[in-house]
């Protein structure tokens, strides 16, 4: 059974006693009644109703804050299918029409109004809503089947092109064939056509003895001319026929036909060209290979063919003119010397090289040029503000810090251009003489972010300040422009954790477990908490116990058991002790002590001391980059999770859409159900009417009915799955939105990571102790014994041609 649910209805009205009256009695009818006194309340109500639509909105034309006419025109833009009522005082009727036209409101009810009115007013908007509800399922339903019908229209196109393509083929083969055809009919009607009586006939001569003679001659010479061609190019005498001793030879007892006559002379012709020049080729692709590289070994020395270094340029030069016997070579020989030398692209047309050969004085000419690469300009970003204000404060002879005492920080007034892009150019290929192509780098494009504070023009070239404030550029090229927060005392259980998109200023300390994310922070002292920046941290005292990530600079005075990652520097005056610490940059402790901490530092470690003889040894590693490694890593596995979750929902949208298809199948069925019970119907109220023909009509209607109620139970199941797919798609689009993030800060770090070059140098200005760990990006090294004054650097030396590297320690 069809659980029937209850209209739904908004009451906006500042009077109470009218908005409870008209609550009361639509509520007693079977609607279920929200009532609202403030504008922005109904329309937050209207707007988060996604499950169930509201079916009808009642507001009063006066408000305290904005007209109904207004607040209906909002109804309309959130919710077009509900119906809009707005009740107007009896002494306003010119009113009505100004808000129909404004509005387009579905019902006016005067007030004071009568309950029945109400109650028929709300009847009649609940009846045009279903309707309006009925016509969107069916506009649904229609745009369903469009969209089916023009994928099979796609298809059946699909399906005509690939035929197409195949008629194509066809065509193609079948003239192919008649070509061969032809060929074959030609050569066919060539070789029956070989004796001088038919080339007569075709040439109509008269067969006279004179005329037979110098036809007959005229064969010869053909022959002997194509003969001396092949000789020329071998250097060898050239052929003469004697045609009364090929005659000679011919055998009394045969007859002496023309067929015959030419097998002779083509023998005599080729006996006397090998005797001549052996070995002539003849049939033998090896020795045709050979005769070529003889021709192109006979034009070397004629002509050099040089290229220059970039391999851009070919140049074809004139050795000395051929003479007697090296006849002057032709377009054809040139080109052949072009591809024995690798000439293959830019050479110069055909007439061009025809002119240089026969008739031009130049010695030297460009026969061939390529294309230069055009390299491509990376892509720079011009910032209006100090980008590296890294200025802490005033440090005492104490280490600590006066952060007072900071000079002049940069500060930018809403509306100022902080930063302006030039969009990179990309380069273009070049290509060699020979066709090999030269690849350009990739032009840089560097990540351009618009940060809190900040708002970006629509071609996204430029960055302009929203408020007023300090601009900062973080590590991974985040501009913000950042207000300040300023915490009198402690962040403790007061305060309770800070997330400020700003600077914070904390006068005393950050206590244990709490957590504060923003963009620089200054603070007395930090003590077992999390502290998340994309900007500096300024400590006057010290870390103790605490996870610290910044994207920026680090000062403190002492650092005691805590974990630290950081994009710049770590400058500590005071001692390290049992902490780990990853740098994309240096650790500068010069005046200080290291001690059983392990620090990982791409620019390398400045230190005091390292290591006493009673604590653990100090694991050092240099001139590598395990925080970006590390931040790597992380964000590979989040992208990898992200689009797991990614294709579950693709894969859960599929099957909602499978299920809806079915449902478009159903709709169909039904509604065919309906038309025929309607036709019937028609049909039977046409005829003179008896009790089985009523009977009939009944059953029928009825049948519609139950058709009709099994569409609308249909369509609010479709309304559920329509529900379900925009969620998984909007949660798709966040999760997409995601992944750019996570791409866009993996290029990001990229572009940083190229900024500094790594320096695996560990410089102590005071003792270093035995057992100490060096590490390098290729070498490593425990310290045997104690040593002072000393600079530890990785040195590459080769041996026979192999790398090595070796951990060096030198005196300062």
């Amino acid at each position: 059974m069809i659980r029937k649910q209850k209209p739904k209805v908004i009451i906006l009205e500042s009077n109470d006693e009218l908005r409870n009256h008209a609550g009361s009695i639509l509520s007693k009818e079977g609607w279920q009644v929200r009532c609202e006194h403030v504008s922005k309340d109904a329309l937050d109500t209207l707007a988060q109703s996604k499950n169930t639509r509201f079916a009808l909105f009642i507001t009063n034309f006066k408000l305290p804050k904005m007209e109904g006419d207004d607040i209906l025109q909002k109804v309309k833009s959130i919710s077009p299918l509900t119906q809009r009522m707005l009740m107007v005082p009896a002494n306003k009727p010119d009113t009505l029409i100004s808000v129909i036209n404004k509005a387009g409101v579905n019902a006016c009810i005067t007030s004071p109004f009568k309950d029945e009115d109400l109650v028929n007013q709300a009847k009649h908007c609940f009846k045009k809503f279903k309707h309006a509800l009925k016509r969107q399922q069916l506009k649904r339903v229609s745009a369903h089947q469009n969209k089916q019908m023009l994928k099979i229209a796609q298809r059946l196109k699909k399906k005509d092109d690939v035929y197409k393509h195949l008629i194509d083929k066809k065509n193609a083969e079948k003239l192919a064939l008649e070509s061969k055809k032809r060929s074959a009919e030609n050569l066919n009607a060539l070789n029956a056509n070989t004796c001088i009586s038919n080339l007569m006939d075709k040439k109509a001569i008269e067969p006279a003895p004179d005329t037979f003679k110098k036809e007959f001659i005229t064969i010869c010479k053909t022959i002997q001319d194509l003969f001396d061609q092949v000789i020329t190019r071998h250097r060898t005498d050239s052929l003469n026929l004697n045609l009364k001793e090929i005659l000679d030879t011919v055998k009394k007892d045969d007859e002496p036909s023309s067929q015959k006559l030419i097998e002779k002379i083509i023998k005599a012709a080729l006996t006397r060209t090998i005797d001549k020049a052996a070995p002539i080729p003849v049939s033998s692709p090896e020795n045709e290979d050979t005769a070529v590289k003889g021709t192109q070994d006979l034009l070397d020395d004629y002509f050099e063919i040089s290229i220059s270094k970039n391999q851009i340029k070919a140049y074809i030069k004139k050795i000395k003119e051929p003479g007697d016997n090296f006849p002057a070579p032709g377009l054809s020989d040139i080109l052949d010397l072009l591809i024995q030398k690798q000439v293959s692209y830019g050479i110069l047309d055909d007439q061009a090289i025809e002119t240089w050969i026969s008739k031009s004085f130049v010695k030297k000419i460009i026969i061939a040029e390529g294309e230069e690469q055009v390299p491509g300009r990376d892509g720079e970003i011009n910032f209006n503000f100090e980008t590296d204000f890294t200025n802490p404060g005033k440090i005492s002879e104490d280490g600590s810090i006066d952060f007072r005492e900071r000079g002049d920080i940069p500060y930018v007034s809403k509306g100022e251009l902080l930063a302006v892009k030039t969009m990179p150019k990309k380069g273009r290929p070049g290509i060699t003489v020979s066709g090999t192509p030269i690849p350009v780098n990739e032009a840089v494009d560097p990540v351009f972010v618009a940060g809190t504070g900040t708002e970006i023009s629509e071609d996204g070239l430029q960055i302009h300040a929203a408020i007023d404030g300090q601009p900062h550029l973080d590590a991974l090229g985040t501009i913000s422009v950042n207000p300040e927060l300023m915490i009198p005392g402690d962040v403790d259980f007061e305060t309770g954790n800070i997330d400020f998109k700003g600077n914070i200023v904390v006068k005393g300390m950050i206590k244990e477990g709490f957590t504060v994310k923003g963009i620089n922070l200054t603070v007395q002292e930090v003590e077992g908490a999390v502290i998340d920046l994309s900007g500096d941290l300024k400590v006057c005292a010290g870390i103790t116990e605490s996870k610290i990530s910044t994207q920026g600079n680090i000062y403190a005075k002492f650092i005691n058991h805590s974990n630290i990652m950081g994009f710049g520097d770590l400058t500590v005056s005071k001692e390290i002790i049992d902490s780990k610490i990853m740098l994309s940059k240096s650790c500068i402790n010069s005046t200080g002590h290291i001690i059983s901490s392990e620090i990982t530092a791409k620019t390398g470690i400045e230190a005091g001391k390292i290591g006493t003889p009673s604590s653990q040894p100090a694991r050092l590693k240099v001139g590598v980059d395990e925080h970006i490694e590390t931040l790597k890593t992380k964000m590979d596995k989040d992208l990898e999770i992200s689009v797991g979750k990614t294709g579950l929902l693709k894969d859960e949208i599929k099957r909602l859409e499978e299920k809806d298809q079915e449902l478009y199948r159903k709709i169909s069925e039904k509604a065919h159900i309906q038309d025929r019970a309607q036709v019937e119907i028609k049909k039977l109220k046409s005829s003179p009417a008896d009790s089985e023909k009523l009977n009939g009509i009944k059953k029928l209607t009825q049948k519609a009915k139950e058709a009709e109620q099994e569409l609308n139970l249909i369509f609010e199941t479709q309304d559920n799955i329509a529900k379900e797919i925009q969620r998984a798609r909007d949660q798709i689009s966040i999760l997409e939105e995601k992944n750019k993030n996570i791409v866009i800060k993996k290029k990001a770090l990229k572009e940083f990571s190229k900024k500094d070059r790594p320096l695996p140098v560990i410089t102590v200005a005071k003792t270093i102790t035995q057992d100490s760990i060096i590490k390098g990006p290729h070498s490593a090294i425990i310290l045997k014994e104690d040593a002072s004054r000393c600079k530890i650097r990785e040195l590459a030396f080769k041996e026979e041609n192999i790398q090595f590297y070796e951990m060096n320690i030198s005196d300062l």
